[in-house]
């Protein structure tokens, strides 16, 4: 017995249902088809987004990497700033210091040579000379007077000077105007010092005095030294000058002293100090 096959011998309805059939059964071939390809793609997606992700992942260490080297390169670099800023002002502390390590060098070897020019000869006339050099090279006057003390003790009598009327300002009685408080005091008169409790009233021939320096033989005054106007460069007295007047005081009077010493050796003539 012969099995017909769906939709033969059935006329034009069963070639429609195996039409239906066959183009059902074609479509869901390829509905599973297009099912399969959708799988596939989604899975293809799927790793091209686990891709993704891990990229995503690996750039984001990456920035989170670069962030905390660009935080470590900014602190750096504002500890550099800081250090070099420390750096800068120690170098202008050093330098500060060193102008004033020369200047002190320089200050000490102008009162070596002051010193040394006052007792490198026992000359009278060269002392003298040496005293007038220090007044107008280091202190910066061309006004100045150098007296020592009569031997009765009474009177100042004039024995150098420069730039002065040497007649008006021959002598000077102790205790009279600030040379011969000075003589008296044995302190130094300064400007602005308040005489250091000296009389302030002037003579007037000592209308423009400026210093006036006891000079000592120990603590016994023996003379004195008068400077006038400062030089018109020089605005005022400097730290430097101050020490040349202590050196003044003590260095020139012994000087002096001593060549007259040696002058009253030679001529045979002794003299009371």
């Amino acid at each position: 017995m012969t099995t017909k096959k769906d939709g033969e011998g059935q006329g034009p309805q069963g070639s429609y249902v195996f039409k239906v059939r066959e183009d059902t059964r074609r479509y869901v071939q390829d509905l599973l088809g297009e099912n399969d390809k959708l799988r596939r793609l989604v899975a293809s997606l799927e790793s091209e987004k686990g891709r993704l992700l891990s990229e995503k992942m690996g750039l984001q260490e990456k920035l989170l990497a670069l962030r905390e080297e660009l935080d470590r390169i900014y602190h750096e670099q504002s500890d550099l700033r800081r250090q070099l800023a420390e750096i800068e002002a120690a170098n202008q502390q050093y330098s500060h210091q060193y102008l004033e390590v020369e200047l002190q060098n320089n200050n000490l070897a102008n009162l070596y040579v002051a010193s040394y020019q006052l007792h490198s000869t026992l000359d009278r006339g060269e002392v003298l000379a040496a005293i007038q050099e220090i007044v107008i090279n280091l202190i910066g006057s061309e006004e100045l007077a150098i007296y020592e003390m009569s031997g009765d003790g009474t009177a100042l009598r004039l024995v150098g000077s420069f730039g002065i009327d040497p007649v008006a300002y021959a002598t000077v009685p102790l205790g009279s105007g600030i040379i011969g408080r000075t003589a008296a005091s044995g302190e130094i008169f300064l400007p602005g010092a308040g005489g250091r409790g000296m009389d302030l009233v002037r003579a007037p021939r000592e209308t423009h005095l400026t210093v006036c320096v006891p000079l000592k033989l120990g603590e016994k005054v023996s003379g004195a030294l008068a400077v006038f106007r400062l030089l018109p460069q020089k605005s005022g007295l400097e730290v430097l000058d101050y020490e040349l007047f202590n050196l003044l005081a003590t260095h020139a009077g012994t000087a002096l002293y001593l060549t007259r010493l040696h002058s009253e050796k030679e001529s045979g003539v002794t003299q009371t100090p």
